[in-house]
């Protein structure tokens, strides 16, 4: 399922009411001069499809409108969609107006709309139309939590404003907003078809797994620091040695089990028989020369780690770039020509002299990168291994710096309280009385439950997973969708005679962007230059994109908005003498083109210097 739009309409002061009406199915240009409103048309359809701002300019058509509405068109079913203009000092409206209607020729007035939905709910409505399914979860980058699709995340694909259908370092819709990249990242596989309920389950049950695995790791390694003496433990035994009520401080090596046997006695002495001890050694400076000791330990250790999740990361990269490269060649066909005569070209079989090498020289690549791939595939567990352990001596030798600090603290308070008291016997009592409270408050520690080690259970959990995961093979299926696009996408670029197009060309998700896989290595987007490639390539994806959609009936809308695509190709000033100019001062000229493909936008010829201004939809 899907829709198209059939008006756009905008409600003016009093009863005034003006609509845009597209041909459905068919490539429509709304051309005319500038300031006469033509880019509102973009920013109507995106507050009346849920926008969280108010996206309408600030001028003509904010000052005088009081609402908005859309007409769509799913099959034989018809919704109209409205949205008021926010009242003054407010920064959006939140309620909205959506009703199935028998007629999509009639435009009902503006105070005949009763605004009784809120924009979550208008939103679900409206992808339900589309067909998305808000019961699905995907896991997105860079967050704890999953995400929902909706009808704005289709809106990535449906939308090309002015300032970036001619942008290098933008590609798809709002991309360059904060958050809007790992948004793209993650809904891209879905509305491509890549992904499916059961997949996108499992991914996020995996990751709400391993968190649990981290945090429960890092509960047990707190409790299992807890069974050696604590920092405060042994600092209170070096007090109590230091006044007197021990005769010697014992040895580092206890456990916290041994400690408190020690102190418990000591909280119930008399301090009048306690005699007071010799000079003793400067038990804090010890402890800061250990202090030092950990950190040099802990930062070799973390450097080790850096360098290791480097290595990982590089090992990723190149597994990614190797499967794609894998996946162009291997949907090339390329793999033996038994039936065909021995200089058979390998991709149409007729007698070609020359071509066994070329066939010889590809398969030989495509070996060499299954090799690669095995290796990296190999070595990859045993980095994640060493990482894993490098991590957890880490995380000892952190435990171990927490109790040294907390024993430098204890002491320093300590001796800061003894040293206030003149009285011997008074700092004898008062290093007994933060015994006593020390006691009582690993007495109550000690009424908590047991903390239950699941750690096993949730690591067979988790390899079932990643079991289940690897059997559904989705990441091969979205990078053979990609392979099939990417090759759509090579060929606009070639129609329109774009620079770099005699390379492959591909769509690159990771980075967001295209690439030209040319003799010296990966070019992407932004290091191509000229206007004229930014726009072609943005037009070239999204007609490859589009085409796939309607193709796979996958839940995007059957519309595709571009905002002056032509404005690379005029000068700044118009030098003609104006006998080609379209008649549209008194409001605009529009023009309903029929188009070869249906739903499919396409358009292979530059746009004449007439359409300055044009806009597709």
């Amino acid at each position: 399922m899907s829709f198209q739009i059939r008006h756009v309409v905008v409600y003016g002061r009093g009863e005034r009411v003006r609509k845009v009406t597209f041909e459905l199915g068919q490539l429509n240009i709304i051309t005319g001069s500038s300031r006469r409103g033509k880019s509102a048309i973009v920013t109507i359809i995106d507050y009346c499809l849920g926008s969280g701002g108010y996206p309408v300019k600030a001028g003509v058509t904010r000052d005088n409108s009081r609402g908005f509405g859309l007409m769509i068109v799913s099959g034989d079913r018809t919704m109209y969609v409205a949205r008021p203009a926010p009242e003054r000092l407010h920064k959006t409206a939140d309620r909205m107006y959506v009703s199935v209607v028998s007629d999509s020729e009639s435009i009902p007035a503006f105070d005949e709309l009763e605004f009784n939905t809120n924009v979550d709910t208008a939103k679900q409505i409206i992808g339900d139309l589309c067909g998305i399914d808000r019961s699905l979860r995907l896991p997105m980058p860079g967050t704890t939590g999953p995400l929902s699709p909706s009808i704005r995340h289709a809106l990535f694909f449906v939308m090309q404003e002015q300032n970036e259908i001619a942008n290098q370092d933008v590609l798809f819709h709002t991309q360059g907003d904060e958050h809007r990249p790992n948004a793209i990242r993650a809904v891209i596989p879905y509305f491509l078809g890549a992904v499916d309920t059961e997949y996108a389950t499992l991914t996020i049950r995996l990751r709400t797994l391993k968190r649990e695995l981290v945090a429960l790791r890092r509960a047990l390694d707190e409790r299992a620091a807890a069974l050696g003496a604590t920092g405060q433990a042994r600092a209170l035994l070096a007090e109590a040695a230091a006044v007197g009520l021990l005769d010697e401080l014992p040895s580092q090596g206890l456990n916290e089990g041994e400690a408190v046997a020690i102190l418990r006695p000591l909280s119930l002495v008399d301090v009048r028989s306690v005699r007071q001890p010799s000079a003793q050694g400067d038990q804090i400076t010890a402890l800061n020369q250990q202090r030092a000791q950990l950190r040099d330990r802990l930062a070799g250790l973390n450097i080790q780690l850096t360098r290791l999740r480097r290595a990982a990361n590089e090992n990723s990269d190149f597994a990614s770039e190797a499967s794609e490269q894998r996946a162009r060649l291997a949907s090339l066909g390329f793999f033996g020509n038994e039936d065909s005569p021995p200089h058979a070209c390998p991709v149409c079989g007729n007698d070609a002299p020359g071509a066994e090498g070329t066939w010889a020289d590809m398969h030989r690549e495509l070996v060499r990168l299954d090799r690669e791939i095995v290796a990296i595939r190999t070595d990859t567990p045993k980095i994640d291994q060493m990482v894993a352990l490098l991590a957890e001596e880490i995380q000892e030798v952190t435990q171990l710096l927490r109790a040294n600090k907390a024993e430098i603290d204890e002491l320093e308070a300590g001796v800061q309280a003894i040293t206030r008291l003149r009285d011997a016997e008074a700092r004898t009592a008062l290093v007994q009385g933060r015994i006593g409270f020390y006691l009582e408050m690993l007495d109550r520690r000690g009424q908590q439950p047991p903390l239950r080690d699941r750690t096993a259970e949730i690591e067979a959990e988790i390899a079932e997973i990643e079991a289940r995961l690897e059997e559904n093979g989705n990441p091969d299926l979205l990078s053979s969708f990609l392979a099939r696009i990417s090759q759509n996408l090579w060929e606009k670029a070639q129609g329109l005679e774009l620079e770099h197009s005699a390379w492959p060309i591909r769509l690159d998700l990771r980075r967001l962007t295209v690439v030209a896989d040319t003799r010296n290595g990966a070019v992407p987007l932004h290091e191509m230059g000229s206007g004229e490639n930014y726009v072609g390539y943005h037009v070239a994806t999204f007609l490859a994109l589009h085409e796939w959609f309607a193709m796979e009936d996958r839940p995007v809308p059957r519309v595709l908005i571009m905002d002056q695509p032509s404005q690379v190709w005029f000068p700044a000033d118009y030098a003609g003498d104006g006998s080609h100019v379209l008649p549209d001062d008194s409001g605009g000229a529009r023009s309903h083109l029929p188009s070869d493909h249906g739903d499919h936008r396409t358009s292979r010829s530059r746009p004449p210097s007439h359409r300055h201004g044009a806009r597709r939809s």
